[in-house]
Order: C-alpha cells, then structure tokens, then sequence
C-alpha cells in the first residue's frame, strides 16, 4: 500500500474529498430549490436559491484548489481532478463518478485505489527513516 510523502498532499486530499462531497450535495439542493420556486411561483425562495447557486461557484473554486494539489504518490495522476487521461480498464465508479468513488473511500476508510493505476493508498504521510 503507497503513502503520500508529505502532510500537504494528505490534507489536499481529505479537504478535496469532503468539499467534492459538499458541492454535489450544494448542486442539487440548488436545482431542487429553484426548481420547487419556479413551479410553485415563489420570488424569495428563487433568490434564496440564486444565492445557493454563488455559494456552490464558491465551493467550486474551493475544489478546484484542493483538487489539483491531490495526487497519487505512484503514478502522480490527479486523483480528484478532472484529466483527460485514460483510466484503468478495472477501475470502478460509484454513481457513475471515478472521483466520486475516490472521495467516498478517502473520507469512510482513509484509503483510495487510484483510477488511473489502480494501486491501493493510504492517507497517510509516509514515514522517513532518520540517518543514522
């Protein structure tokens, strides 16, 4: 099982996994609220959801950071982040998403299996041996 070697990439990662997890919730209540405001003709509940839809621009931003400081320590591939490079012809999804799968295993078991080499890792900063 790889590690990451350095305290950035591990908070990278978990910060990256749990904003991924609050921008998909942000999204749909967003789409929910305007959407229930638009049926049901209801102006403070559309503003309401307008400002839900700067709020999930926000949470956006915040997630493009973290994710592109969140690598694979093997392949270097972006574990979080959106490339255009090929996936493991075994890698898995979950809800249709790599990342998605990526983010629900580093925040329930402090692991992930990277899609783009499909080695196992653990969020956990690799240990140095001192000299002797």
């Amino acid at each position: 099982m790889h590690r990451p070697r350095s305290h950035r990439s591990v908070r990278a990662m978990r910060l990256g996994a749990l904003i991924l997890v609050f921008l998909l919730l942000s999204l749909l209540t967003t789409v929910g609220v305007l959407g229930y405001a638009f049926f049901s003709d209801q102006r403070n509940l559309a503003l309401g959801g307008l400002g839900g839809i700067f709020f999930t621009l926000l949470l956006f931003l915040i997630y493009k950071i973290f994710s592109s400081s969140a690598h694979c320590p093997l392949c270097r591939g972006p574990v979080l982040g959106g490339t255009r490079a090929q996936f493991h012809r075994y890698a898995k999804r979950t809800l249709g998403s790599h990342r998605l799968r990526v983010a629900r295993d580093i925040i329930f078991t402090n692991t992930f299996v990277c899609p783009h080499c499909n080695e196992s890792t653990r969020c956990v900063v690799k240990e140095r041996n001192p000299r002797a």
